[in-house]
């Protein structure tokens, strides 16, 4: 049952402790190192779970919030969340290279898993949070932006997903069969599960934009594919310790559950557009665990980044 607020706000509520951007909800750029590649993965401290499980970030955000009576408004908390949403993904995933090459490196590779498992359940967090517009507005701002970047514009461009793409597409692994290797299978079906619910909510005729422009365009080199995904999202690379990358990271996630406990997970949700989520959003799991939870999943990749003491995290070849 939905539990909407019935009114409206023509200002967004904003935590009085914000501090993030030059104004509430607005942006800051992201400087990330290169993606991990052979060789520079170990040039970090142990990505290890946060255990036992910390306290939230803030108070547990409500799955709906007030209406956005004005579309300005609205245009700016969704734009926020896209950006900044996907800025914390790109951290994410690099945690969860590193954490993977630990686990192939180390004689015990259970506390790997288990922070792959906690960073894969953030990412699937993410999603929600990037997606959590209505699909008017995704249709009418989100998606055109993209387009004007570049007609075929395409999530396959982010540069930090290349590491982790085989451990995020479900492909098998050498710790098959082991109680912390099921628990990362799980995360990662239930990836794959909101991934597309996702879709199916914000582009129900279900063409991406690379699937739409492939007859009329030219493929750039996979570089400038990267150069453009960064850019689109501001994202610049330059050689950071594991201080900077986690205080980025970690202001983010602070900013983006106070934004959730202010606004709710989905401001302004009607029961006839609850009603509407597809199947894959509506199941016990993704409610429960990534909905109800959002904030305690948070929580526990803000507490293991804390751990990360501070090295170089990688740095070009003269």
């Amino acid at each position: 049952m939905s539990t909407r607020v019935h009114r409206t706000v023509t200002e967004l509520p904003v935590p009085d402790d914000w501090d993030f951007g030059d104004f509430p909800y607005g942006l800051e750029p992201l400087t990330l190192p290169e993606p991990p590649t052979p060789g520079t993965e170990t040039a970090i401290s142990d990505v290890r779970p946060a255990d036992p499980c910390p306290p939230d970030l803030g108070v547990r955000g409500p799955r709906t919030g007030p209406a956005l009576a004005a579309e300005e408004i609205s245009h700016q908390l969704f734009w926020f969340r896209w950006i900044t949403g996907h800025q914390a993904t790109f951290a994410i995933w690099q945690l969860t290279a590193h954490a993977l090459h630990q686990a192939r490196s180390r004689t015990d590779p259970a506390p790997s898993l288990r922070a792959m498992t906690d960073l894969t359940d953030a990412y699937t967090a993410m999603l929600l949070y990037t997606s959590s517009c209505p699909a008017d507005v995704y249709t009418a701002v989100i998606r055109p932006s993209m387009y004007l970047q570049h007609r075929g514009f395409s999530g396959t461009w982010a540069p930090d997903f290349v590491p982790v793409r085989s451990l995020l597409r479900g492909k098998k692994t050498e710790w098959e069969g082991t109680p912390e290797a099921e628990r990362l299978k799980k995360a990662v079906r239930m990836y794959h599960t909101v991934h597309a619910g996702v879709a199916a909510k914000l582009v129900p005729g279900g063409r991406s934009l690379l699937q739409e422009s492939a007859a009329e365009i030219t493929p750039t080199r996979p570089e400038t594919q990267a150069l453009i995904y960064d850019h689109y999202f501001l994202t610049l690379r330059a050689p950071v310790d594991a201080t900077e990358l986690v205080g980025q990271l970690r202001s983010r996630l602070r900013a983006i559950t106070q934004d959730v406990a202010a606004n709710g997970l989905y401001p302004g949700l009607t029961p006839q557009e609850d009603a509407a989520f597809p199947e894959e959003l509506r199941g016990e799991e993704v409610r429960r665990g990534y909905e109800e939870g959002f904030a305690t999943v948070l929580g526990r990749i803000d507490t293991a980044a804390g751990q990360l003491r501070p090295r170089v995290l990688h740095h070009s070849t003269p």
